[in-house]
Parts: C-alpha cells; sequence; structure tokens
C-alpha cells in the first residue's frame, strides 16, 4: 500500500520563547486536522546536532490535498505567526510516497530518517523504507526511514552519500476530531 506523507523539516533556536513556539505548533496541527485530507501528525527532535534537529510527519489522503483550496486558503508558510516564522530556518517542506501504512512512533520510540545527497550515493541501506519526493520544496532526491518503537536504534552502517537524522518523538500521533 503506497501512502503519502507531508513532512516539514525546520530549526528553531533555544530561545526562551521556544515554549511559546511549541504551544503556537501543537494549535497549528489542531488547525491543520481540520483540513479535509489530513489523517494523522505527529512531531519529532532530532537527538543529535542537526541542521533541521525538528520534523513534523503529516499524513495526507493523496498529494492532491496539498493543492486543494481547502489548504491554500489557510495553511502554508504564511499561516506560521511572524514572531517565530522570522525564527525558523532550514525549513524545507517534501511531500513524499512510500510503501508504508504510517509513520506513527510511540513515545518511547525513534524514527532515523536518511536523505540521498546525491545521485551516487550508496543505496538505500537494507531495512529502511524508501519514500519517494512527489511535491513541494522537493530538497531531496530520495528519503528512507526506520522507525522502532523501543529501546536504542542501530547505526545504519555505511551510508556514504546519506545525511543521517535520529528523532525522537515530541508527543503520540494525533488524528483529526
Amino acid at each position: 500500500m503506497t501512502s503519502t506523507f507531508y513532512m516539514v523539516e525546520m530549526h528553531y533556536p533555544p530561545t526562551e520563547d521556544r515554549r511559546k513556539f511549541d504551544d503556537f505548533y501543537w494549535k497549528h496541527i489542531s488547525m491543520l486536522l481540520t483540513i479535509d485530507g489530513f489523517m494523522s501528525a505527529q512531531r519529532f527532535e532530532c537527538t543529535h546536532e542537526a541542521r533541521s534537529p525538528f520534523l513534523a510527519v503529516y499524513k495526507v489522503r493523496e498529494p492532491g490535498t496539498m493543492t486543494a483550496d481547502s489548504y491554500t486558503s489557510k495553511a502554508g508558510r504564511t499561516s506560521v505567526a511572524p514572531e517565530f516564522r522570522e525564527k525558523m530556518t532550514n525549513w524545507d517542506r517534501n511531500l513524499v510516497q512510500g510503501e508504508v501504512e504510517n509513520m506513527e512512533v510511540g513515545l518511547k520510540g525513534w524514527m532515523i530518517v536518511i536523505d540521498r545527497l546525491s545521485d551516487n550515493a550508496l543505496p538505500l541501506p537494507e531495512g529502511y523504507i524508501s519514500l519517494n519526493v512527489v511535491g513541494l520544496d522537493a530538497t531531496i532526491a530520495e528519503r528512507g526511514v526506520l522507525i522502532g518503537q523501543s529501546g536504542e536504534p542501530d547505526a545504519p552502517g555505511d551510508t556514504a552519500g546519506w545525511s543521517v537524522r535520529t528523532f525522537r518523538p515530541l508527543h503520540l500521533t494525533r488524528h483529526p476530531g
């Protein structure tokens, strides 16, 4: 079964307003989950230093969800409050598809996200689910994910030509309603 995911990643500085930003993002997810076609949402934070240490993963019904008037009329980059938007950097939005039912991670779980940096990178490591970029910013050539629901992830092995990040969930997966 091929599923579609809207993946938003960014850097937000560790400032005194981080709590306010997290509160804003919680409400932002609530708003997105009212849009027809948004099926679930979960936010993550990287466990190590990274260019974009925050990731939000939204399961959407199909790629057209992101171009429908119900989305474009009230969401997108301009839907983020200006006081937060000006501090967000390395902000990329990729629409991906892969043979995975969901990417839900429990609070004791983890997700490794691996991004192909060049066409001559090694093949995606064994066990990773390949996600093909189908829209939006298309800042990556290919993405792979590996999800675990407990413990610590194993190092992915030889990843020459790939960027590797390990994420932990900030909250459980949220669904509409």
